[in-house]
């Protein structure tokens, strides 16, 4: 497979951070404080998910397979956000189903090896959350699920920061938020995210997340 530039490695990177942030149910709840650093990990993430997998050959220059991962984080963040707003209207049961698939989604994204939530620790968050803020709760989630970074890199590159607060070239701005430079749309690309029939929400609709 012939080596990605830096070019395509940030193109990759921009269509991810593009699927993510037109994902309204991404930051849905939340308040403004909360959305704007879980948002910003999510784009930091999707650039260390390109140099990932460039560095592993295994990012793909298809558009479509690019908007896969980006779909995929946007699924992971979709559901952490569940866990936190949801969290007094759901029973124990469906927040243990809902870091499940969280897990399932960590390992889709980085293998076998992703950062996951054990039995213990999802039962000692469940113990606990009621005493924390959302905004505390968000921060621990997207800490605990973020990789390590330090051959994240594409070459050429510094290795980023596991914060979630990490600079990330030319995100999108986000709807109400303060304005940083967009990351433009690429020719072709489908602004909406696909549906996902298949996949309850956290009201009992069957569409898209």
């Amino acid at each position: 497979m012939t080596p990605l530039t830096p070019d395509e490695i940030e193109r990759a990177a921009r269509l991810m951070q593009d699927t993510i942030v037109s994902t309204e149910k991404v930051r849905d709840g939340l308040r403004d404080d909360e959305a704007i650093p879980f948002v910003e990990w999510g784009l930091a993430r999707a650039r260390q998910l390109a140099a990932r997998l460039a560095q592993t050959d295994q990012l793909a220059s298809d558009e479509e397979q690019i908007a896969d991962q980006g779909y995929g984080l946007a699924r992971l963040m979709t559901r952490l956000n569940w866990l936190v707003t949801y969290r007094f209207k759901k029973d124990a049961a469906w927040l243990t189903r809902t870091f499940q698939m969280v897990n399932q989604l960590s390992r889709e994204l980085y293998g076998e090896e992703a950062p996951t939530f054990s039995d213990e620790e999802i039962a000692a968050w469940l113990d606990g959350h009621s005493a924390r803020s959302n905004a505390e709760l968000l921060a621990e989630l997207i800490a605990h699920l973020t990789p390590s970074a330090p051959s994240d890199s594409a070459p050429g590159e510094p290795a980023p920061s596991d914060s979630g607060g990490e600079s990330v070239v030319s995100a999108p701005s986000l709807p109400g938020r303060p304005p940083v430079p967009p990351a433009p749309l690429l020719p072709g690309r489908a602004s909406a995210v696909p549906e996902e029939p298949d996949l309850p929400t956290p009201s009992g609709e069957t569409h898209g997340s």
